[in-house]
Protein backbone atom coordinates (compact mmCIF):
# COMPACT_ATOMS: atom_id res chain seq x y z
CA UNK A 1 0.00 0.00 0.00
CA UNK A 2 1.30 3.48 -0.82
CA UNK A 3 0.26 6.36 1.40
CA UNK A 4 0.97 10.01 0.73
CA UNK A 5 0.78 12.24 3.79
CA UNK A 6 1.60 15.82 4.66
CA UNK A 7 3.25 15.62 8.05
CA UNK A 8 3.10 19.01 9.75
CA UNK A 9 5.52 18.50 12.61
CA UNK A 10 6.55 21.90 13.89
CA UNK A 11 9.51 22.58 16.09
CA UNK A 12 7.67 25.64 17.40
CA UNK A 13 5.00 23.30 18.76
CA UNK A 14 7.67 21.46 20.73
CA UNK A 15 9.24 24.63 22.06
CA UNK A 16 5.91 25.83 23.38
CA UNK A 17 5.90 22.88 25.79
CA UNK A 18 6.78 23.80 29.36
CA UNK A 19 8.72 20.60 29.74
CA UNK A 20 12.19 20.61 28.13
CA UNK A 21 13.36 17.03 28.56
CA UNK A 22 16.95 16.15 29.30
CA UNK A 23 18.58 13.89 26.70
CA UNK A 24 21.73 12.00 27.72
CA UNK A 25 24.05 11.54 24.75
CA UNK A 26 27.15 9.34 24.79
CA UNK A 27 28.71 9.80 21.39
CA UNK A 28 31.96 10.31 19.54
CA UNK A 29 33.79 13.65 19.82
CA UNK A 30 33.38 14.22 16.08
CA UNK A 31 29.62 14.58 16.48
CA UNK A 32 29.21 15.93 20.02
CA UNK A 33 28.52 19.56 19.19
CA UNK A 34 26.23 18.82 16.25
CA UNK A 35 24.22 16.26 18.23
CA UNK A 36 23.84 18.68 21.12
CA UNK A 37 22.78 21.48 18.79
CA UNK A 38 20.18 19.21 17.16
CA UNK A 39 18.61 18.44 20.54
CA UNK A 40 18.59 22.13 21.46
CA UNK A 41 17.07 23.06 18.11
CA UNK A 42 14.02 20.85 18.62
CA UNK A 43 13.44 21.94 22.19
CA UNK A 44 15.33 19.47 24.37
CA UNK A 45 18.32 19.85 26.70
CA UNK A 46 21.41 17.78 25.90
CA UNK A 47 23.85 16.47 28.46
CA UNK A 48 26.96 14.43 27.72
CA UNK A 49 28.55 12.37 30.46
CA UNK A 50 30.79 9.35 29.98
CA UNK A 51 32.92 9.22 33.12
CA UNK A 52 32.12 5.92 34.88
CA UNK A 53 31.88 7.78 38.17
CA UNK A 54 28.94 9.92 37.08
CA UNK A 55 27.27 8.29 34.10
CA UNK A 56 24.63 6.38 36.12
CA UNK A 57 23.80 9.43 38.21
CA UNK A 58 23.30 11.51 35.06
CA UNK A 59 21.20 8.89 33.28
CA UNK A 60 18.81 8.67 36.24
CA UNK A 61 17.83 12.30 35.70
CA UNK A 62 17.21 12.04 31.95
CA UNK A 63 14.18 11.49 29.75
CA UNK A 64 15.92 9.59 26.94
CA UNK A 65 19.33 8.08 26.20
CA UNK A 66 21.33 8.06 22.96
CA UNK A 67 24.31 5.72 22.56
CA UNK A 68 26.45 6.30 19.46
CA UNK A 69 29.11 3.69 18.63
CA UNK A 70 31.24 6.00 16.48
CA UNK A 71 34.96 6.24 17.38
CA UNK A 72 34.39 3.71 20.18
CA UNK A 73 36.77 3.46 23.17
CA UNK A 74 37.05 1.31 26.30
CA UNK A 75 35.88 4.19 28.50
CA UNK A 76 32.94 4.97 26.26
CA UNK A 77 31.89 1.31 26.05
CA UNK A 78 31.93 1.03 29.84
CA UNK A 79 29.95 4.25 30.14
CA UNK A 80 27.37 3.07 27.59
CA UNK A 81 26.90 -0.20 29.44
CA UNK A 82 26.37 1.63 32.74
CA UNK A 83 23.95 4.07 31.12
CA UNK A 84 21.97 1.22 29.52
CA UNK A 85 21.72 -0.56 32.87
CA UNK A 86 20.40 2.60 34.49
CA UNK A 87 17.96 3.19 31.63
CA UNK A 88 16.60 -0.32 32.21
CA UNK A 89 15.87 0.68 35.81
CA UNK A 90 14.26 4.03 34.94
CA UNK A 91 12.48 2.71 31.81
CA UNK A 92 13.45 5.64 29.59
CA UNK A 93 13.64 5.26 25.80
CA UNK A 94 17.07 4.21 24.50
CA UNK A 95 18.37 4.84 20.98
CA UNK A 96 21.52 3.05 19.80
CA UNK A 97 23.23 4.36 16.67
CA UNK A 98 25.12 1.38 15.22
CA UNK A 99 27.90 3.43 13.64
CA UNK A 100 30.57 1.25 12.05
CA UNK A 101 29.24 -2.19 13.00
CA UNK A 102 29.63 -3.29 9.37
CA UNK A 103 33.37 -2.61 9.38
CA UNK A 104 34.31 -3.43 13.00
CA UNK A 105 33.77 -6.77 14.74
CA UNK A 106 34.41 -5.05 18.08
CA UNK A 107 31.50 -2.69 17.51
CA UNK A 108 29.26 -5.42 16.12
CA UNK A 109 29.85 -7.72 19.09
CA UNK A 110 29.35 -4.86 21.54
CA UNK A 111 26.14 -3.80 19.78
CA UNK A 112 24.72 -7.32 19.93
CA UNK A 113 25.58 -7.51 23.61
CA UNK A 114 23.61 -4.32 24.26
CA UNK A 115 20.63 -5.69 22.37
CA UNK A 116 20.62 -9.00 24.22
CA UNK A 117 21.06 -7.58 27.71
CA UNK A 118 19.15 -4.29 27.69
CA UNK A 119 15.82 -2.77 26.67
CA UNK A 120 16.68 -0.88 23.50
CA UNK A 121 13.87 1.16 21.98
CA UNK A 122 15.44 2.08 18.64
CA UNK A 123 18.31 0.70 16.57
CA UNK A 124 19.52 3.21 13.99
CA UNK A 125 22.02 2.56 11.22
CA UNK A 126 22.67 3.00 7.52
CA UNK A 127 21.84 0.21 5.09
CA UNK A 128 25.21 -1.54 5.54
CA UNK A 129 25.01 -1.38 9.33
CA UNK A 130 21.50 -2.84 9.37
CA UNK A 131 22.59 -5.55 6.92
CA UNK A 132 25.51 -6.44 9.23
CA UNK A 133 23.21 -6.71 12.26
CA UNK A 134 21.02 -9.07 10.26
CA UNK A 135 23.94 -11.12 8.91
CA UNK A 136 27.18 -10.89 10.88
CA UNK A 137 29.08 -12.39 7.93
CA UNK A 138 28.31 -9.27 5.90
CA UNK A 139 31.15 -6.76 5.96
CA UNK A 140 31.62 -3.30 4.50
CA UNK A 141 34.48 -0.79 4.49
CA UNK A 142 34.23 2.44 6.40
CA UNK A 143 31.09 3.91 7.95
CA UNK A 144 29.31 4.61 4.66
CA UNK A 145 26.56 2.42 3.25
CA UNK A 146 27.43 0.15 0.33
CA UNK A 147 25.76 1.45 -2.86
CA UNK A 148 24.55 -1.98 -4.04
CA UNK A 149 22.10 -2.63 -1.18
CA UNK A 150 18.46 -2.32 -2.23
CA UNK A 151 15.45 -1.06 -0.30
CA UNK A 152 13.75 -4.45 -0.72
CA UNK A 153 16.73 -6.27 0.79
CA UNK A 154 17.09 -3.93 3.75
CA UNK A 155 13.35 -3.89 4.40
CA UNK A 156 13.48 -7.62 5.07
CA UNK A 157 16.56 -7.21 7.26
CA UNK A 158 14.96 -4.42 9.29
CA UNK A 159 11.74 -6.37 9.89
CA UNK A 160 13.67 -9.46 10.97
CA UNK A 161 15.94 -7.48 13.33
CA UNK A 162 12.89 -5.81 14.85
CA UNK A 163 11.33 -9.21 15.55
CA UNK A 164 14.61 -10.67 16.80
CA UNK A 165 15.25 -7.97 19.40
CA UNK A 166 11.81 -6.41 19.94
CA UNK A 167 13.04 -2.98 18.87
CA UNK A 168 12.17 -0.32 16.31
CA UNK A 169 14.70 -0.31 13.49
CA UNK A 170 15.65 2.79 11.49
CA UNK A 171 17.67 2.13 8.30
CA UNK A 172 18.85 5.37 6.72
CA UNK A 173 19.42 5.97 3.04
CA UNK A 174 17.77 7.64 0.07
CA UNK A 175 14.63 6.18 1.57
CA UNK A 176 14.66 5.87 5.36
CA UNK A 177 13.01 2.65 6.53
CA UNK A 178 11.34 2.50 9.96
CA UNK A 179 10.32 -1.01 10.99
CA UNK A 180 8.57 -2.51 13.95
CA UNK A 181 6.97 -5.94 13.93
CA UNK A 182 5.43 -6.57 10.52
CA UNK A 183 5.14 -2.87 9.69
CA UNK A 184 7.74 -1.03 7.62
CA UNK A 185 7.39 2.63 6.73
CA UNK A 186 9.50 4.15 3.95
CA UNK A 187 10.25 7.88 4.08
CA UNK A 188 11.37 9.89 1.05
CA UNK A 189 12.82 13.37 0.96
CA UNK A 190 15.95 14.88 2.37
CA UNK A 191 18.97 16.08 0.42
CA UNK A 192 21.98 14.43 -1.17
CA UNK A 193 24.07 16.96 0.73
CA UNK A 194 23.26 15.16 3.98
CA UNK A 195 25.71 12.45 2.99
CA UNK A 196 28.47 14.82 1.95
CA UNK A 197 29.11 16.43 5.35
CA UNK A 198 30.09 14.89 8.67
CA UNK A 199 27.62 14.20 11.44
CA UNK A 200 24.16 14.42 9.88
CA UNK A 201 23.45 10.77 10.70
CA UNK A 202 24.48 11.39 14.29
CA UNK A 203 22.20 14.44 14.33
CA UNK A 204 19.28 12.26 13.23
CA UNK A 205 19.95 9.89 16.15
CA UNK A 206 19.87 12.90 18.48
CA UNK A 207 16.60 14.14 16.98
CA UNK A 208 15.02 10.70 17.40
CA UNK A 209 16.09 10.55 21.06
CA UNK A 210 14.86 14.10 21.60
CA UNK A 211 11.47 13.34 20.07
CA UNK A 212 11.10 10.25 22.26
CA UNK A 213 11.93 12.33 25.32
CA UNK A 214 9.72 15.21 24.24
CA UNK A 215 6.61 13.35 23.16
CA UNK A 216 6.61 9.97 24.88
CA UNK A 217 6.32 9.00 28.51
CA UNK A 218 8.31 5.96 29.73
CA UNK A 219 5.19 3.78 29.90
CA UNK A 220 4.12 4.47 26.32
CA UNK A 221 3.85 1.47 24.03
CA UNK A 222 6.20 0.53 21.23
CA UNK A 223 3.39 1.40 18.82
CA UNK A 224 3.42 4.96 20.16
CA UNK A 225 7.22 5.05 20.02
CA UNK A 226 7.01 3.85 16.39
CA UNK A 227 4.78 6.77 15.50
CA UNK A 228 7.15 9.19 17.23
CA UNK A 229 10.21 7.79 15.45
CA UNK A 230 8.46 8.13 12.09
CA UNK A 231 7.70 11.75 12.92
CA UNK A 232 11.31 12.42 13.90
CA UNK A 233 12.75 10.86 10.74
CA UNK A 234 10.26 12.61 8.48
CA UNK A 235 10.94 15.94 10.18
CA UNK A 236 14.69 15.56 9.76
CA UNK A 237 14.37 14.66 6.07
CA UNK A 238 12.08 17.62 5.51
CA UNK A 239 14.59 19.94 7.18
CA UNK A 240 17.36 18.56 4.97
CA UNK A 241 15.26 19.20 1.89
CA UNK A 242 14.61 22.76 2.98
CA UNK A 243 18.30 23.36 3.76
CA UNK A 244 19.63 22.20 0.38
CA UNK A 245 21.90 24.81 -1.16
CA UNK A 246 24.39 25.21 -4.00
CA UNK A 247 26.81 27.09 -1.74
CA UNK A 248 28.58 24.05 -0.28
CA UNK A 249 28.62 21.85 2.82
CA UNK A 250 29.28 24.58 5.38
CA UNK A 251 26.31 26.60 4.21
CA UNK A 252 24.18 23.46 4.14
CA UNK A 253 24.98 22.63 7.79
CA UNK A 254 24.06 26.16 8.84
CA UNK A 255 20.81 26.01 6.89
CA UNK A 256 20.04 22.57 8.35
CA UNK A 257 20.50 23.87 11.89
CA UNK A 258 18.25 26.81 11.06
CA UNK A 259 15.57 24.51 9.61
CA UNK A 260 15.63 22.30 12.69
CA UNK A 261 15.17 25.36 14.88
CA UNK A 262 12.34 26.83 12.84
CA UNK A 263 10.46 23.56 12.70
CA UNK A 264 9.16 24.35 9.20
CA UNK A 265 8.41 21.25 7.15
CA UNK A 266 7.43 20.40 3.60
CA UNK A 267 5.35 17.55 2.21
CA UNK A 268 6.85 14.08 2.69
CA UNK A 269 5.99 10.87 0.86
CA UNK A 270 5.47 7.80 3.00
CA UNK A 271 5.15 4.23 1.80
CA UNK A 272 3.76 1.85 4.37
CA UNK A 273 3.58 -1.92 4.53
CA UNK A 274 1.33 -3.17 7.32
CA UNK A 275 0.21 -6.57 8.54
CA UNK A 276 -2.83 -7.48 6.46
CA UNK A 277 -5.68 -8.59 8.72
CA UNK A 278 -8.90 -9.78 7.14
CA UNK A 279 -11.45 -9.54 9.95
CA UNK A 280 -14.47 -9.45 7.65
CA UNK A 281 -15.88 -12.81 8.85
CA UNK A 282 -14.73 -13.41 12.40
CA UNK A 283 -15.99 -16.59 14.08
CA UNK A 284 -15.93 -17.02 17.86
CA UNK A 285 -16.40 -20.63 18.84
CA UNK A 286 -18.87 -22.15 21.29
CA UNK A 287 -18.32 -25.80 22.20
CA UNK A 288 -21.32 -26.15 24.51
CA UNK A 289 -23.79 -28.91 23.71
CA UNK A 290 -21.44 -31.08 21.67
CA UNK A 291 -18.51 -33.40 22.21
CA UNK A 292 -15.00 -32.62 21.03
CA UNK A 293 -15.28 -34.50 17.76
CA UNK A 294 -18.53 -32.77 16.86
CA UNK A 295 -17.05 -29.40 17.85
CA UNK A 296 -13.99 -29.82 15.65
CA UNK A 297 -16.21 -30.89 12.75
CA UNK A 298 -18.30 -27.72 13.19
CA UNK A 299 -15.17 -25.55 13.23
CA UNK A 300 -13.81 -27.09 10.05
CA UNK A 301 -17.16 -26.85 8.32
CA UNK A 302 -17.29 -23.13 9.17
CA UNK A 303 -13.77 -22.64 7.84
CA UNK A 304 -14.85 -24.23 4.57
CA UNK A 305 -17.58 -21.58 4.38
CA UNK A 306 -15.07 -18.72 4.36
CA UNK A 307 -14.22 -17.69 7.93
CA UNK A 308 -11.34 -15.20 7.79
CA UNK A 309 -10.41 -15.15 11.50
CA UNK A 310 -11.14 -17.73 14.17
CA UNK A 311 -11.28 -17.16 17.92
CA UNK A 312 -11.29 -20.09 20.32
CA UNK A 313 -13.32 -19.16 23.41
CA UNK A 314 -13.32 -21.61 26.32
CA UNK A 315 -14.25 -19.93 29.60
CA UNK A 316 -14.56 -23.05 31.75
CA UNK A 317 -11.74 -25.36 30.66
CA UNK A 318 -8.64 -26.05 32.68
CA UNK A 319 -5.38 -24.69 31.31
CA UNK A 320 -4.20 -28.13 30.17
CA UNK A 321 -7.50 -28.94 28.43
CA UNK A 322 -7.62 -25.49 26.83
CA UNK A 323 -4.11 -25.93 25.40
CA UNK A 324 -4.91 -29.42 24.12
CA UNK A 325 -8.03 -28.20 22.32
CA UNK A 326 -6.24 -25.10 21.02
CA UNK A 327 -3.54 -27.23 19.40
CA UNK A 328 -6.17 -29.33 17.62
CA UNK A 329 -8.11 -26.28 16.44
CA UNK A 330 -4.89 -24.60 15.34
CA UNK A 331 -3.99 -27.56 13.15
CA UNK A 332 -7.37 -27.31 11.43
CA UNK A 333 -7.24 -23.52 11.00
CA UNK A 334 -3.71 -23.68 9.59
CA UNK A 335 -4.91 -25.95 6.83
CA UNK A 336 -7.21 -23.14 5.66
CA UNK A 337 -4.61 -20.40 6.25
CA UNK A 338 -6.84 -18.75 8.86
CA UNK A 339 -5.23 -17.20 11.96
CA UNK A 340 -6.31 -18.63 15.31
CA UNK A 341 -6.92 -16.18 18.13
CA UNK A 342 -7.15 -17.41 21.72
CA UNK A 343 -9.69 -15.73 23.97
CA UNK A 344 -8.36 -14.31 27.28
CA UNK A 345 -5.32 -16.54 27.76
CA UNK A 346 -1.84 -15.42 26.71
CA UNK A 347 -0.36 -18.61 28.16
CA UNK A 348 -2.62 -20.82 26.05
CA UNK A 349 -1.78 -18.77 22.95
CA UNK A 350 1.94 -19.19 23.49
CA UNK A 351 1.70 -22.89 24.33
CA UNK A 352 -0.51 -23.77 21.36
CA UNK A 353 1.33 -21.74 18.72
CA UNK A 354 -1.79 -19.74 17.88
CA UNK A 355 -1.39 -16.52 15.89
CA UNK A 356 -2.85 -14.20 18.50
CA UNK A 357 -4.85 -13.48 21.62
CA UNK A 358 -7.97 -11.41 22.32
CA UNK A 359 -8.23 -9.63 25.65
CA UNK A 360 -11.07 -7.91 27.45
CA UNK A 361 -11.03 -5.07 29.95
CA UNK A 362 -10.60 -7.44 32.91
CA UNK A 363 -7.85 -9.55 31.32
CA UNK A 364 -4.10 -8.95 31.20
CA UNK A 365 -3.25 -5.30 30.36
CA UNK A 366 -2.66 -4.90 26.64
CA UNK A 367 0.78 -3.31 26.93
CA UNK A 368 1.94 -6.15 29.17
CA UNK A 369 0.53 -8.70 26.74
CA UNK A 370 2.27 -7.02 23.80
CA UNK A 371 5.60 -7.19 25.59
CA UNK A 372 5.08 -10.89 26.25
CA UNK A 373 3.79 -12.00 22.85
CA UNK A 374 6.10 -9.76 20.81
CA UNK A 375 5.40 -7.57 17.78
CA UNK A 376 4.48 -10.27 15.26
CA UNK A 377 1.60 -11.91 17.12
CA UNK A 378 -1.92 -10.53 16.70
CA UNK A 379 -3.39 -8.68 19.68
CA UNK A 380 -7.14 -8.08 19.75
CA UNK A 381 -9.07 -6.07 22.31
CA UNK A 382 -12.63 -5.40 23.38
CA UNK A 383 -13.73 -1.76 23.56
CA UNK A 384 -17.06 -0.23 24.49
CA UNK A 385 -16.17 3.47 24.44
CA UNK A 386 -14.15 5.79 22.23
CA UNK A 387 -11.73 6.36 25.09
CA UNK A 388 -11.19 2.62 25.58
CA UNK A 389 -10.74 2.11 21.84
CA UNK A 390 -8.10 4.82 21.53
CA UNK A 391 -6.29 3.52 24.61
CA UNK A 392 -6.30 -0.01 23.19
CA UNK A 393 -4.82 1.14 19.88
CA UNK A 394 -2.13 3.07 21.73
CA UNK A 395 -1.36 0.01 23.85
CA UNK A 396 -0.67 -2.11 20.78
CA UNK A 397 -3.99 -3.67 19.73
CA UNK A 398 -4.18 -4.78 16.09
CA UNK A 399 -8.00 -4.81 15.92
CA UNK A 400 -11.04 -4.18 18.14
CA UNK A 401 -14.24 -6.02 18.92
CA UNK A 402 -17.09 -3.63 19.81
CA UNK A 403 -20.46 -4.61 21.23
CA UNK A 404 -22.72 -6.22 22.15
CA UNK A 405 -24.92 -4.78 19.42
CA UNK A 406 -27.78 -7.13 20.35
CA UNK A 407 -28.39 -9.36 23.39
CA UNK A 408 -26.58 -12.70 23.11
CA UNK A 409 -27.40 -16.26 24.00
CA UNK A 410 -23.85 -17.21 24.99
CA UNK A 411 -22.64 -17.53 28.56
CA UNK A 412 -20.53 -14.40 28.16
CA UNK A 413 -21.87 -11.44 30.14
CA UNK A 414 -22.67 -8.62 27.75
CA UNK A 415 -23.49 -4.93 27.92
CA UNK A 416 -25.18 -3.42 24.87
CA UNK A 417 -23.27 -0.83 22.84
CA UNK A 418 -25.23 1.74 20.79
CA UNK A 419 -24.51 1.75 17.07
CA UNK A 420 -23.69 5.47 17.31
CA UNK A 421 -20.90 4.61 19.74
CA UNK A 422 -19.69 1.96 17.30
CA UNK A 423 -19.54 4.59 14.55
CA UNK A 424 -17.65 7.00 16.79
CA UNK A 425 -15.11 4.29 17.64
CA UNK A 426 -14.59 3.46 13.95
CA UNK A 427 -13.88 7.11 13.31
CA UNK A 428 -11.42 7.47 16.19
CA UNK A 429 -8.95 4.64 15.45
CA UNK A 430 -6.96 3.44 12.44
CA UNK A 431 -7.08 -0.30 13.22
CA UNK A 432 -9.92 -2.61 12.09
CA UNK A 433 -13.12 -2.54 14.16
CA UNK A 434 -15.54 -5.46 14.23
CA UNK A 435 -19.09 -5.45 15.52
CA UNK A 436 -20.07 -8.27 17.86
CA UNK A 437 -23.06 -9.45 19.85
CA UNK A 438 -26.17 -11.30 18.69
CA UNK A 439 -25.43 -10.74 15.01
CA UNK A 440 -26.81 -12.88 12.23
CA UNK A 441 -27.50 -12.56 8.51
CA UNK A 442 -30.92 -10.98 9.13
CA UNK A 443 -29.99 -8.13 11.47
CA UNK A 444 -26.83 -6.59 10.01
CA UNK A 445 -28.57 -3.68 8.28
CA UNK A 446 -28.30 -1.60 11.44
CA UNK A 447 -24.52 -1.55 10.91
CA UNK A 448 -24.67 0.06 7.46
CA UNK A 449 -22.30 3.06 7.10
CA UNK A 450 -20.83 2.39 10.54
CA UNK A 451 -17.29 2.02 9.20
CA UNK A 452 -16.70 -1.50 10.55
CA UNK A 453 -14.14 -3.83 8.98
CA UNK A 454 -16.21 -6.94 9.64
CA UNK A 455 -18.61 -8.81 11.88
CA UNK A 456 -18.17 -11.35 14.65
CA UNK A 457 -20.57 -14.24 15.05
CA UNK A 458 -21.00 -17.04 17.56
CA UNK A 459 -24.39 -18.76 17.78
CA UNK A 460 -25.47 -17.79 14.26
CA UNK A 461 -22.77 -20.13 12.97
CA UNK A 462 -21.94 -22.59 15.75
CA UNK A 463 -25.61 -23.47 16.38
CA UNK A 464 -26.57 -23.62 12.71
CA UNK A 465 -27.38 -27.01 11.13
CA UNK A 466 -24.72 -26.23 8.51
CA UNK A 467 -21.99 -23.87 9.77
CA UNK A 468 -20.54 -23.71 6.25
CA UNK A 469 -23.82 -22.48 4.78
CA UNK A 470 -24.39 -20.07 7.68
CA UNK A 471 -20.97 -18.51 7.12
CA UNK A 472 -21.59 -18.16 3.40
CA UNK A 473 -24.94 -16.44 3.92
CA UNK A 474 -23.60 -14.17 6.65
CA UNK A 475 -20.59 -13.21 4.54
CA UNK A 476 -22.92 -12.14 1.77
CA UNK A 477 -24.96 -10.02 4.16
CA UNK A 478 -21.79 -8.56 5.70
CA UNK A 479 -20.39 -7.73 2.27
CA UNK A 480 -23.38 -5.50 1.61
CA UNK A 481 -22.57 -3.66 4.85
CA UNK A 482 -18.76 -3.54 4.87
CA UNK A 483 -17.97 -3.70 1.16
Amino acid sequence: MIVHEDLSIAGDHIKDMRRKPLIHIITNPIAMARSADAVLAVGGRPIMAEHPGEVSEITKTCDALLLNLGNISDVRMKAMTQAAETADETAIPVVVDAVGVACSKLRLDYMKGLLKKHNITVIKGNYSEIKSLYDEQYRSSGVDAAPDLTIEEIRGCAIEISARYGTIVVATGEWDLVAWGDECVELAGGSSQMGSVTGTGCMLGAVIAAYLGLYDLPDYSMRRHMDTVIRACSFFKNCGEEAETDKGGGSFLTALADALGRGHTVSSEIRTERRALDTSMYLITDSSGCNEEEFLEKVEDALKGGVTMLQLREKDRSCADYIDLAIKVHDIAAAYNVPLIIDDRVDVMLASGAEGVHLGAEDMPLEMARRIIGPKKILGATAKTVEAAMAAEKAGADYLGVGAIYPTTTKVKTVLTPVETLKDICGSVSIPVNAIGGLNADNLSVLKDSGIAGVCAVSAIMKAPSPREAVSVMKGAAWAICG
